[in-house]
């Protein structure tokens, strides 16, 4: 039986099924696990670890949606999910793997991981700005939703941080979906044209450079430009 059957016996109600769906994912689990761990640190360990896998994982079998355009596999969903639950967990023992996420990758143009945190408090930002960025944050999920296939929203969410997620390089995305550096770079350009070419992405381009033009890079526009994709690519 394959995943997608046992998620949808599961969210019909048979408990079992979340148990062979489990067990047939387990490698997933554990191959991040072994990922996150270093044992020059006592403050995790490696059981608890694939625990937050594999809640990850239950949780991508209660939200993997079926009635969507073009939807990814669930395994592919779930690393997702699994990614997430662990990355949380390290953050909150505040490890060196946390730590280490600061090193800029000069293959993918020097980016820092810890320079995409969505939600990051900048000090200068007031209310009016949060209510703007949360406003731009839920246009881009409706977008995304609209125009992109599952498996370029996740690309794009791993890529540039969302949900309070680290940005990822494209090699490391390519070693999560097995494919190669290149691939998921022309996937994630496919996915930023489709949002571009979007009416909403016509009208923000032209709506980011009337403020700038206006503006200081202070406030709404200099935030914006830190903190998403949407103001690197829609201009």
């Amino acid at each position: 039986m394959s995943n997608e059957e046992l998620v949808q016996l599961y969210q019909a109600g048979n408990k079992g099924a979340l148990d062979k769906l489990i067990e047939l994912n387990k490698g997933i689990v554990y191959k991040f696990a072994n990922r996150f761990y270093t044992e020059k640190t006592n403050s995790i360990d490696k059981e608890d670890l694939k625990q937050e896998g594999f809640m990850g994982l239950m949780v991508a079998a209660d939200k993997y949606k079926f009635n969507i355009e073009k939807p990814c596999k669930f395994s592919t969903y779930a690393v997702y999910w699994i990614y997430h639950k662990m990355n949380r967990f390290i953050k909150s023992k505040n490890t060196n793997e946390e730590t280490s996420l600061n090193i800029p990758n000069s293959s993918d143009g020097d980016i820092e991981f810890m320079d995409c945190i969505e939600g990051v408090d900048y000090g200068f930002e007031n209310v009016e700005d949060k209510i703007y960025n949360e406003q731009l944050h839920r246009e881009l999920e409706e977008v995304m939703a609209r125009y992109n296939t599952l498996k370029e929203r996740e690309i794009l969410k791993f890529r540039y941080g969302w949900d309070n997620y680290k940005c990822m390089t494209c090699g490391q995305i390519g070693e999560i979906y097995n494919v190669t550096r290149s691939k998921i770079n022309n996937i994630e350009h496919t996915a930023l044209g489709k949002i571009r070419r979007s009416s909403w992405g016509a009208a923000k381009a032209k709506e980011m450079y009337i403020q700038k033009r206006r503006q200081s890079v202070h406030s709404i526009s200099g935030t914006i430009e830190s903190m998403s994709f949407a103001a690197r690519y829609l201009l």
